[in-house]
């Protein structure tokens, strides 16, 4: 077992995860995400905190995410991949997403409300063609979910005007 399994089968445990958040808000960094990323060969991508409305409960969700350029979809935006490890169905904040295209990020040490658009057919092409050049893992989730879903991909643009970027 990769110590990357580990380190993610810790970050779906409720503790694992809000100590993950904590960390993110705090320090700015997530451990899961780094260990993740050196165990499995790519970049480490700096994370932001993305806080949804539950589709179905009205409350705030909050996950870590890593977060790429969209510059080839819209300038100052950033984009978020609907992943879920190659898994059948959308991660729940995806869904919440497409449910509520409204939410916050704690990006850059600061909240910023964010309008979001779920980029599908053509236009989705040059920017996951961007992302996947970046992180190859997500070509590997789209082949397992291919039989189930198109992974989605978000672009989130600051309500008030902020620059979002990301490491390149």
């Amino acid at each position: 077992m990769k110590f990357s399994q580990i380190a993610v089968g810790l970050a779906v445990t409720p503790f694992g995860a809000s100590i993950d958040r904590w960390c993110v808000r705090f320090f700015g960094e997530s451990p899961v995400s780094w260990v993740f990323a050196k165990s499995e060969g790519v970049d480490y991508n700096p994370p932001i905190l993305l806080t949804t409305r539950g589709r179905k409960t009205g409350l705030d969700r909050t996950v870590v995410l890593p977060h790429f350029l969209a510059h080839s979809h819209a300038p100052d935006c950033i984009a978020v991949i609907g992943s879920r490890g190659g898994m059948p169905q959308d991660p729940h904040w995806a869904q919440n997403l497409k449910a509520h295209p409204e939410a916050s990020i704690w990006y850059a040490r600061q909240e910023i409300a964010v309008d979001v658009e779920c980029v599908e057919g053509s236009a989705r092409d040059p920017l996951w063609k961007s992302i996947t050049e970046r992180s190859p893992v997500y070509l590997g989730y789209q082949e397992r979910a291919a039989k189930h879903r198109e992974i989605p991909v978000f672009v989130l643009k600051a309500k008030d005007g902020t620059q979002l970027t990301a490491p390149e």
